[in-house]
């Protein structure tokens, strides 16, 4: 009886540990004219447990209208314990994801109030967002630059409105005035516990199911996904 105890006690203390975990999110998008760069790490406990997703080329095929896109995951930043992978994405690929998620968002009730009741509990620290850019006409840039200060300035409101701001964004745009240029950089720390994604996962699940009772034929009605090229690339 003892050992029982012990055992479901022992259970209790790992389930609310896992529930109060504090998952955080270090996300970095880097892009310098035809060259892209991102990577997503999760970390908990300290660094303890660790995921890298990283995407170290994002190019358009010359050869055929689709995008490659080169991505690296596993446990490690680097290392064997990395996974290295390609995959060709085409326009289908793009309209399949817009129309699963557009029936998705059409049959799941109430799934604007489930997101916004979990992005409240997200924070986002130290967020830098800095642009370099230019159209190769002074005056043009000039008057881009004003529209590139209005869009950031909504969306980092809208991110305030949704979610927790610890600090101030640090932001800036730099023109080039003498030739065509783009270039970016975005970073931030978001950070969330375990307990309220599952919540909100099992908000949404519940809502899944209810409107979804008695009407399996949605999910034959999906368009069949065409298979991506993949090919293991050597770590």
């Amino acid at each position: 009886m003892l050992w029982i105890v012990s055992i479901c006690g022992f259970l209790l203390l790992f389930l609310l540990l896992v529930i109060f975990t504090k998952i955080k999110v270090f996300v970095t998008v880097n892009h310098v004219k035809d060259n892209d760069y991102a990577k997503i790490t999760f970390s908990a406990w300290f660094g303890l447990i660790r995921y890298t997703y990283e995407i170290p080329v994002i190019k358009v095929q010359k050869d055929s209208p689709t995008i490659l896109v080169e991505e690296e995951k596993g446990t490690g930043d680097k290392g064997n314990e990395n996974q290295k992978t390609a995959k060709d994405y085409s326009v289908n690929d793009v309209l399949d994801f817009l129309q699963d998620t557009k029936q998705f968002l059409q049959h799941v009730v109430g799934f604007h109030k489930i997101l916004r009741r979990f992005l409240k509990k997200v924070s986002i620290r130290e967020m830098k967002w800095h642009t370099r850019f230019g159209i190769g006409d002074a005056a043009h840039t000039g008057m881009a630059i004003g529209v590139g200060w209005t869009l950031k300035s909504g969306i980092i409101t809208l991110i305030g409105q949704y979610m927790k701001l610890k600090d101030s964004p640090e932001m800036s745009i730099t023109p080039v005035f003498q030739h065509v240029w783009s270039e970016f950089l975005f970073e931030c720390i978001i950070s969330f516990r375990i307990g309220h994604a599952i919540l909100a996962g099992f908000r949404t699940f519940k809502y899944w199911r209810s409107a979804y009772e008695g009407k399996k034929e949605f999910f034959t009605q999906l368009r069949p996904k065409p298979e991506h090229e993949e090919r293991s690339l050597k770590t």
